[in-house]
């Protein structure tokens, strides 16, 4: 059963009747738009008396008006739109980042820009096509193990960025997704997290990232980066850095540092009954308030490889309880980090490190 996200009767929004109205210019350009954005659209709920639009993958709106899915005509892999001003800087540093001399970096963990797409009758902006992601808390991290992948990952990536001078200025834990096509091989619906493509339940377990060999975690969302800037101002962003001021300039990649620290309290420490105490070092050294007495991301990436050589089997394998999930008797405690610890053991010596690749 889908379900509309809104509360409505499924009708089309605004922001998708002009998104419907691109419809040509996109499948020109190779890039088909679902049923619901095609033109003379009907919904299917209203050619029978009875029907109920939730019953209906087409009754799935979309979640973010500048956002829409489509399927790449060249492949069929589903891949998202994004309409932005052609001056953002979206535009400039995916380029960049996808250019054939940084794309096939294993370190570039940046989002890649497939395509720009620019139309004439909309001259101030573009349509840029982004690989098909899935949110980092869909499903959580299960173990250690996982939370250890994702610390590597981004801090990896951020030093990679920087290396590079470009700043994200927005690397909270929003802005970070992951590849979760190996989790979900059946896929999800691109406007609900928790359906399958064709708006049905999904049915069993939550997926482990160990079982299947890892994911690749990336940041997503430029909008506010800075390139070749070592001073800027601005005082936007999920995380609210306390040198953040529209007057007083500040060094961006201090302020990375920072967000990124305080994206592993946010989502991993603060989450969690225990078990990632180990991370509280590398989260201390990282957001000091006063950005001189931070270190540079390459810094905290070496103090993190320290603290990962000490991690154990015993650690990281050790399954996380989610605090949203209430805590749990001894005895189920038990039972369940036994068979987990098994599990996790068979899984890493019998996956290979297949999805923590770059994307095609």
């Amino acid at each position: 059963m889908a379900s509309d996200g809104t509360g409505g009767d499924g009708v089309r929004t605004p922001a998708e009747e002009l998104w419907s109205s691109r419809f040509e210019f996109l499948r020109d350009s190779g890039y088909l738009l679902r049923p619901r954005y095609r033109p003379g659209w009907v919904p299917p709920w209203t050619l029978k008396p009875g029907l109920y639009h939730r019953d209906f993958e087409e009754s799935i709106p979309i979640t973010r008006d500048s956002l829409l899915d489509a399927q790449r005509l060249s492949d069929g892999k589903t891949v998202y739109l994004k309409h932005v001003s052609k001056d953002s800087p979206e535009v400039e540093i995916g380029q960049y980042f996808y250019s054939s001399e940084l794309r096939d970096d294993p370190r570039n963990h940046c989002l890649p820009l497939l395509d720009v797409l620019r139309q004439e009758s909309d001259p101030d902006n573009v349509i840029l096509v982004i690989p098909w992601l899935r949110r980092i808390d869909s499903p959580d991290p299960a173990s250690v193990r996982e939370c250890a992948d994702l610390v590597q990952q981004t801090l990896e990536g951020l030093a990679f960025m920087h290396e590079h001078k470009v700043a994200h200025r927005d690397c909270a834990w929003g802005n970070i997704m992951m590849d979760g096509r190996q989790l979900y091989p059946a896929g999800w619906h691109p406007q609900h997290w928790e359906v399958l493509p064709n708006g049905r339940s999904m049915k069993g377990g939550e997926p482990s990232r160990t079982a299947v060999g890892g994911v690749r975690y990336y940041f997503i969302d430029f909008g506010i980066s800075s390139h070749n800037e070592d001073q800027v101002v601005g005082v936007d962003g999920q995380e609210p850095a306390p040198e953040l001021s529209d007057t007083v300039p500040y060094n961006p990649y201090m302020l990375d540092v920072y967000i990124l620290g305080m994206a592993y309290r946010h989502f991993l420490i603060e989450r969690y009954y225990g078990g990632l105490d180990f991370l509280l070092p590398l989260i201390d050294y990282m957001t000091p308030l006063k950005p001189s007495e931070r270190p540079s991301a390459v810094e905290a990436l070496e103090k993190w490889k320290t603290i990962a050589k000490g991690l154990s089997f015993s650690v990281l394998s050790q399954r996380l309880q989610p605090k949203h999930q209430g805590t749990e008797s001894s005895f189920s405690r038990f039972v369940k980090d036994s068979s987990y610890r098994v599990r996790d053991f068979w899984w890493t010596t019998t996956s290979s490190n297949r999805s923590n690749r770059p994307l095609p």
